[in-house]
């Protein structure tokens, strides 16, 4: 069944929790919901080292008792942990709920609905510290899925309020890291780099990551980002980007289908402009632009749907802001 595409300035704090709750979940949503499996492989450490120390008889009626709502067929702690039809979050597992409302809140800005309107702040305020104890006592595996949902909430946490935490738990300045901007902007994480790399935009390096400063300035730009509504009631509406210009116009050329020229088009760092059997490469992108807009009829290569380059022609031209432009 055809969907409507998500739209940030459209969706109201509940539709934004449908989305993350869905039976079927779209792109990096239904990826970052997946934590069950390995949440089950972080409960197996601890139950083999109490086997161990205590002995197996001795432990397995505590363990089956530790569970929420253990499958009264599970023979073993084992087995209890092995039904995958089994969702930890509806078993009720404090551990999957965490994840669940930090992936929720780190994707689509809102709060779990539970929460009431005048306690959302201290949610907030006590998630990173929940966020921290998690991650310190299940010690996931360091790209794994539960390490991005809590990468992602920090960062978002940092957009928000403006400060991170140490592995100290020490405040310091907001930082929001790579993999989760390119989330948040609706880009791959290459293109991240690859503005960085170029020293063309306002996204500044700190740490590991990006300052939370610059990662919000340039998410202005992006029409993907979900901005934070958890400050608004539910049934408040997103404000809507303001249609007005407020940094340097830039005109690009747009191809009958929509699509238009940007940064994100250089492939092997070059970008490829041209009619057939006339094209030529271009280094930069300004090189590559000043060129099409010298042409009758502007050609340049670019994926489709399918991954495969092909040439485009322009069929119109359209402004756009130069720091929009070069987050793509």
């Amino acid at each position: 069944m055809n969907r409507p595409p998500l739209t940030p300035d459209t969706m109201t704090a509940q539709v934004r929790r449908n989305a993350w709750s869905d039976d079927e979940p779209l792109g990096h949503v239904a990826y970052l919901r997946a934590y069950e499996h390995e949440l089950r492989k972080c409960a197996e450490r601890p139950c083999l080292a109490l086997e161990q120390l205590f002995g197996r008889d001795a432990v397995a009626a505590h363990l089956f008792k530790m569970v929420p709502n253990a499958p009264r067929e599970a023979e073993s702690w084992v087995s209890l942990l092995s039904f995958g039809s089994s969702s930890l979050l509806d078993a009720g597992w404090p551990a999957a709920k965490l994840l669940d409302d930090a992936g929720l809140y780190g994707v689509f800005g809102v709060t779990p609905e539970e929460v009431p309107f005048e306690k959302r702040s201290h949610w907030i305020a006590t998630l990173p510290l929940r966020l921290f104890d998690l991650e310190r006592g299940l010690q996931p595996e360091a790209n794994g899925v539960i390490s991005r949902v809590v990468n992602l909430a920090r960062s978002r946490h940092a957009l928000d309020i403006g400060v991170s935490y140490d592995h100290d738990f020490a405040e310091i300045p907001g930082v929001v890291d790579i993999w989760s901007l390119a989330i948040l902007g609706g880009v791959t994480e290459g293109r991240i780099r690859n503005i960085l790399s170029s020293g063309d935009g306002v996204l500044e390096r700190i740490d590991q990551g990006l300052t939370a400063e610059s990662a919000a300035t340039w998410l202005k730009g992006r029409k993907e980002f979900f901005a934070s509504i958890w400050q608004k009631p539910d049934e408040v509406l997103p404000e809507a980007p303001s249609p007005d210009f407020s940094d340097e116009v830039v005109f690009v050329p747009v191809a009958a289908d929509g699509s238009f020229f940007h940064p994100g088009l250089a492939r092997g760092g070059k970008f490829m402009i041209g009619a057939k059997g006339e094209e030529f490469q271009n280094s930069t992108f300004e090189e590559a632009l000043s060129a099409l807009q010298k042409m009758a009829t502007p050609r340049w290569r670019r994926p489709n749907e399918s991954g495969n380059w092909g040439i485009v022609s322009g069929r119109d031209w359209k402004r756009i802001e130069r720091r929009e432009l070069m987050s793509m």
